[in-house]
C-alpha cells in the first residue's frame, strides 16, 4: 500500500505535468497559427510573382480586375507595367522596376520557408514533450490502478 507521501508526491506530479500539457498545448496551437499565416502569406507571394512575370513584356495599358476584398473587382488599367508598388514592411511602400519586385518576392518566400521550417522543427519538438508528458502520466495512472 502506498504512503500517504508517495500518493501526495505523485499528485504534485500529475498536477506538473498537467501544467506542462497544457502550456505545450497553447504553444502547439500559437506555433500552428504562425505556420498557417506563413503558408498563406508564402501563397500569396508566389501568386504575386506569378502575376508579376506575366506583366513582362507588356507595353501600354493593360486592362485588368482588380480586387478590392470581401468577393469585389472592378474593372481597371494598368498605365505602367515597368514599376509596380511593393510593400517592404512597418507599413512602406516603395516603387520598384517589375524585375526588382520579383526578386524581392522570390527572396521573401526564402526566408518564409526557412521560417516555416523553423516552425515545422519546433512542432516536432513539442510534439516529443507533449508525447512524454503523455506517457509519464499513463505510467502514473497504471501505477495507481494496480494498488
Amino acid at each position: 500500500m502506498a504512503s500517504n507521501t508517495d500518493q501526495a508526491s505523485l499528485e504534485q506530479e500529475v498536477r506538473s505535468l498537467q501544467a506542462y500539457a497544457n502550456e505545450y498545448s497553447q504553444q502547439f496551437e500559437l506555433l500552428t497559427q504562425q505556420l498557417r499565416f506563413i503558408e498563406s502569406a508564402r501563397g500569396e507571394a508566389l501568386a504575386s510573382i506569378e502575376s508579376l512575370e506575366a506583366f513582362r513584356g507588356l507595353e501600354g495599358d493593360v486592362p485588368t480586375l482588380l480586387n478590392l476584398g470581401g468577393g469585389v473587382s472592378v474593372h481597371a488599367t494598368v498605365t505602367d507595367t515597368k514599376n509596380i508598388m511593393v510593400g517592404i514592411g512597418a507599413g512602406i511602400t516603395v516603387e520598384k522596376p517589375v524585375e526588382d519586385a520579383i526578386t524581392f518576392l522570390r527572396d521573401r518566400v526564402t526566408e518564409m520557408d526557412a521560417s516555416a521550417k523553423r516552425l515545422s522543427e519546433s512542432l516536432g519538438k513539442l510534439q516529443e514533450q507533449m508525447r512524454a508528458v503523455e506517457q509519464r502520466m499513463q505510467e502514473i495512472y497504471s501505477q495507481t490502478q494496480h494498488r
